[in-house]
């Protein structure tokens, strides 16, 4: 009997150590941040700061501190992931990515191959890149059951500002540099524990230096000439992602709210990190876009009608979820006029490829053919063509004033 009960007794003890080894996934430290409309840009920056410009984001979930080692290391430990830094120069050729060259480092080691003391698990984890960002987002979700990704861009600098509570710092929460970053001024050209800095207005550390951090956002130059208003999300495609805030390594000029990095998203780097973002469901159904209610009777009337706003997957060819409303009031229409035939006609913005802008325009068309088709409508009735790029015209005007050839033409056949 005392045999058996030693026995349990050890069984029990070890069930505690794999447990205390394998600890349930805590969900980090989340800001709300309230939505609002904030001038995004700087009239005076480089010139991908240009223009500032009015934009609208919807109220979310943003991280009160960078993502640190030791969060990062659970990551790795719950999931063998192995980082873009970790795999060799073959890998970063297949994605057209220059050779590594000298040993930049590792998340878990220096350039020098030193491995991260635990006194530094504090300290937010460097040489991510892009998708080592997504793929340590998508782990949270799973093992918190909440919906975690990377920033918008707008959204970044929108709480970078401080959101409704701004008080039109200069930098992120202060107008002295020292007392709010960690960049090559003061950091001894390294990073710093979290939350060591004063927080902004909306109690989050670290934004303005420490670590610069990826966004969801492709990159473009010129972007902030077309950007829609509400809730811009960047181009539909690139060859670089967004990296916001300076880090340890940034000089005082570089560390304006407004600058923006950019980078391949399979490079890395020690200065290189990031924090998640969370949306308001709630708040993101309130500010779904609402179909003109006399959508159907202007095709009836014109013959033809443009329709803007609808929001695309372009790598996938697929229509986004906020705009299926739109969708469903035209696949309405067909079923109320069984005989009638359309065409849907795709536009987009001029990408300086003639190609590309077919290709984009024509994913578009298709795009919105195929969730209609999902909704019992005969493939049929429906034709499709990728007009290209549009030029400016008097009925292509947004209600800003700014030219939107990202648009869907339905037409009567």
């Amino acid at each position: 009997m005392k045999k058996n009960l030693i026995y349990i007794l050890i069984l029990l003890i070890g069930c505690n150590v794999v447990y205390a080894q394998q600890p349930a996934v805590k969900m980090p430290p989340m800001i709300y941040v309230e939505g609002g409309t904030f001038t995004m840009g700087n009239p005076g920056g480089n010139r991908d700061e240009q223009p500032a410009h009015q934009v609208t984001v919807t109220s979310f979930y943003f991280g009160k501190y960078e993502v640190t080692f030791q969060d990062f290391k659970k990551f790795i430990d719950a999931t063998g992931y192995v980082t873009d830094a970790e795999k060799p120069d073959t890998v970063r050729l297949k994605h057209g990515l220059p050779p590594r060259g000298i040993n930049n480092g590792t998340w878990m080691m220096n350039m020098n191959g030193v491995p991260v003391p635990q006194a530094d698990t504090l300290k937010p984890v460097g040489n991510i890149s892009w998708f080592d960002a997504v793929e340590y987002c998508n782990w949270l979700s799973k093992s918190t059951g909440k919906k975690f990704r990377l920033p918008t861009e707008a959204e970044w600098e929108y709480a970078a500002k401080g959101g409704t509570k701004s008080k039109g710092f200069k930098y992120v929460g202060g107008n002295n540099l020292d007392e709010v970053a960690w960049y090559l001024g003061n950091s001894d050209k390294r990073s710093h524990n979290i939350g060591q800095k004063m927080p902004n207005e909306l109690e989050i550390y670290d934004m303005a230096g420490n670590i610069r951090e990826w966004c969801s956002d492709w990159y473009g130059e010129s972007y902030y000439k077309t950007s829609p208003k509400e809730n811009p999300a960047g181009p539909d495609r690139g060859t670089h992602r967004i990296l916001r805030g300076g880090s340890w390594g940034s000089e005082e000029g570089r560390m304006r709210i407004s600058y923006r990095n950019n980078e391949f998203p399979y490079n890395s780097a020690l200065g290189f990190g990031f924090r998640p973002a969370i949306t308001d469901e709630t708040a993101a159904r309130k500010a779904e876009p609402k179909p003109a209610v006399d959508l159907m009777k202007d095709l009836d009337a014109k013959g033809f009608i443009d329709i803007y706003g609808i929001n695309f997957d372009i790598g996938k060819a697929t229509v986004k979820p906020e705009s299926y409303p739109i969708v469903e009031q035209i696949t309405a229409y067909l079923k109320e006029h069984p005989t009638t035939r359309i065409m849907i006609e795709g536009h987009t913005d001029n990408t300086g490829s003639d190609a590309l802008n077919l290709s984009l325009s024509d994913k578009r068309a298709l795009s919105i053919k195929a969730e209609i088709v999902k909704r019992g409508i005969d493939a049929g009735r429906m034709e499709t063509k990728g007009f290209g790029s549009s030029k400016p015209v008097a009925d292509n005007k947004t209600a800003a004033g700014r030219t939107q050839n990202r648009r869907v033409t339905i037409k009567k056949l």
